[in-house]
């Protein structure tokens, strides 16, 4: 899928952080707010699901991401908004999955989104709303409330030495034999290792963490 030229003010990009800093919806289940980032993204891989959760001010069960281009990446990470840790996926995957970015509009906008049930597709900007510091895609999970992950663009961790957990699987060189290794998407995906000093993620290609 062709979206045509990204300008430096733009990303294909699209992160969902594990570790926010605030408050969450009341509608995330208390066990999952009290995991660490770390322990979230590990759920993730494992499971190759995402949950969704309505949004401040919705009613409708999204997954969320941020259009991140580095120097706002590290803005974001290096201001203490976001933990380095999530996964990465492209404008192109959002679209095909049935999302796309947000409106943020005025109170009095806001609210005919609201009246036509598209209120999940809009971030109100007034007094109390300030959340115009990243730009939010969103991917609707009205049917269901989660997400199979088949591919990703990447997994950003924070740390180089972290793994995720290891998980039970079929040995391809034995037919019925189970044995214990890295979940897939693990493997598959190129890893982003956040790098303080230079405020930028290093790359390592699917593998090369095992």
């Amino acid at each position: 899928m062709e979206f045509g030229i990204t300008g430096p003010a733009q990303s294909d990009n699209l992160f969902h952080f594990t570790g926010r800093v605030g408050e969450r919806p009341s509608d995330v289940p208390r066990p999952i707010q009290e995991m660490t980032p770390e322990e979230r993204l590990d759920a993730i891989i494992g499971e190759r699901i995402l949950r969704a959760f309505p949004p401040f001010g919705t009613t409708a069960p999204c997954v969320c991401f941020s259009e991140s281009p580095p120097e706002h990446l590290a803005f974001l990470i290096d201001g203490g908004r976001v933990k380095p840790w999530g996964i990465v996926i492209s404008r192109a995957q959002m679209v095909k999955a049935g999302g796309g970015s947000v409106a943020y509009v005025p109170d009095q906008v806001y609210e005919y989104f609201k009246n036509t049930g598209m209120g999940h597709w809009a971030v109100r900007v007034g007094p109390g709303s300030s959340w115009m510091h990243e730009r939010e895609w969103r991917l609707p999970c009205l049917k269901v409330s989660r997400v199979r992950l088949m591919t990703l663009k990447a997994i950003l961790i924070g740390d180089e030495t972290w793994r995720p957990s290891l998980v039970e699987r079929s040995d391809p060189r034995s037919p019925g034999t189970r044995l214990m290794d890295f979940p897939p998407l693990w493997q598959e995906s190129p890893i982003w290792v956040w790098d303080r000093s230079s405020k930028s993620v290093i790359p390592h290609p699917p593998g090369s963490l095992c």
